[in-house]
C-alpha cells in the first residue's frame, strides 16, 4: 500500500513527463492498442469524474458570480467557431475524411486540463476554468446539431444517439464526482490531492492507448496521408486559436482574448473516440491519433508568443 501511495504521488508530480509515454506504448503495441478501444468510453467517464472530483468548486461559484463573459465566449467557442471555419476548409483541395474531422474537432469542448497550462502560459486560468468546465457540460447539446444538421456530416449515428452518449460521459462524470466528494470529505481532498493526480495520470496513460490503435498500418500504408493529417491538426489547432483571439480582442483586453483562443485551440478530440462508432470513417480516427502530437507540442510554441504579448501585463490572473 505504502508502495502504491508513492507511485501515486510521484506520478502526480511528474504528469508532463509521462503523457507522451503513453503515446508511445500504444504505437509500439499495436495489439493492445485495439485491445484498448472498448475503454475508450467508460475512461472517458472517469477522466471527467477525477477532474471534477479536483475542482475547486467554491472558487468556481464565486466566479460563477459574473457569469456573462465566460457563458459567452463558451457559446462562441461552440457554435461560432466551427461556423467560422468550416468555409475555411473548404476552400483546400484536402482529404474530405481531414474536412470533417477539423469541423467536428472545432464542434468539440475545451480540454478540461486547458486552466493548468493556462498558468504556465501567463493566461487567465480562471477564465480558462470556466471555459473547460461549460463546453464540457454544454457540447451534448451543441455538437451533434452542427455535426448532424448544419454541416450535413455523416457520422454513421443519430442525433438523438449521439447526444445521449455525450450526455452519459457527463452525468455518469457528475455522479462520481459528487460521491467522491461527498465520501472523502473537505480535508479527504486536500489530503488525497496528488494520489488523485497521479491516478488521473495512470487513466490518463491507458487512454492514449486505444488512440493510436491503427496508426502504425496506416503509416506504412499511407505515410504522406498520416503526414498530411498530422499538418492538418497542427494547423487546425493554430486557426481555431486565432479566429477566437481576434475575434474577442475588439470587445476584450488582450489576456482575456489570448485566453479564449488558447480553449479554442484546445480541444477535447478523443472524447470524440468515446461517442462516434466504429463505422464512422476512419479518417476520423486517424485524425484524433494525429492531434496529439500537436496538442503536447503547441503550447510549448505559443509560449515565448504569449509572453511577448504580455510582458507588459500581470502574469497572475485575478
Amino acid at each position: 500500500m505504502d508502495l502504491l501511495d508513492h507511485v501515486l504521488r510521484r506520478m502526480g508530480r511528474h504528469a508532463t513527463a509521462l503523457l507522451p509515454f503513453s503515446l508511445l506504448v500504444g504505437i509500439v503495441f499495436q495489439d493492445l492498442a485495439a485491445a484498448a478501444r472498448p475503454l475508450v468510453a467508460p475512461l472517458a467517464v472517469l477522466l471527467l469524474m477525477l477532474a471534477l472530483v479536483r475542482t475547486d468548486w467554491p472558487r468556481v461559484r464565486a466566479l460563477l458570480a459574473r457569469p456573462a463573459l465566460a457563458l459567452s465566449l463558451s457559446a462562441a467557442l461552440l457554435g461560432a467557431v466551427p461556423l467560422a471555419v468550416w468555409p475555411i476548409w473548404s476552400l483546400f483541395p484536402i482529404w474530405p475524411g481531414l474536412i470533417a474531422a477539423l469541423c467536428l474537432s472545432a464542434m468539440a469542448p475545451t480540454i478540461i486540463s486547458a486552466a493548468t497550462t493556462a498558468t504556465f502560459l501567463r493566461l487567465d486560468n480562471s477564465l480558462a476554468l470556466l471555459i473547460a468546465l461549460i463546453t464540457n457540460f454544454a457540447v451534448p447539446l451543441t455538437l451533434p446539431p452542427l455535426a448532424l444538421w448544419l454541416l450535413d456530416l455523416d457520422l454513421h449515428i443519430s442525433v438523438g444517439a449521439l447526444s445521449l452518449r455525450l450526455l452519459a460521459i457527463v452525468v455518469l462524470a457528475v455522479i462520481g464526482a459528487v460521491a467522491i466528494r461527498a465520501w472523502l470529505g473537505s480535508d479527504g481532498l486536500r489530503h488525497n490531492a496528488q494520489r488523485i493526480d497521479g491516478l488521473s495520470i495512470i487513466l490518463l496513460i491507458v487512454y492514449a492507448i486505444p488512440l493510436m490503435d491503427g496508426i502504425v498500418g496506416r503509416a506504412m500504408a499511407e505515410p504522406a496521408k498520416l503526414g498530411g493529417f498530422v499538418a492538418g491538426s497542427f494547423a487546425g489547432m493554430l486557426l481555431t486559436n486565432a479566429v477566437m483571439a481576434l475575434g474577442c480582442l475588439a470587445f476584450l483586453d488582450r489576456r482575456s482574448a489570448l485566453t479564449a483562443g488558447y480553449c479554442s485551440g484546445g480541444r477535447n478530440n478523443a472524447l470524440l473516440m468515446a461517442v462516434l462508432p466504429i463505422t464512422a470513417d476512419p479518417d476520423i480516427f486517424l485524425f484524433i491519433a494525429a492531434v496529439q502530437v500537436p496538442i503536447y507540442i503547441i503550447p510549448t510554441l505559443l509560449q515565448p508568443i504569449y509572453r511577448q504579448l504580455l510582458q507588459d501585463r500581470p502574469s497572475t490572473s485575478p
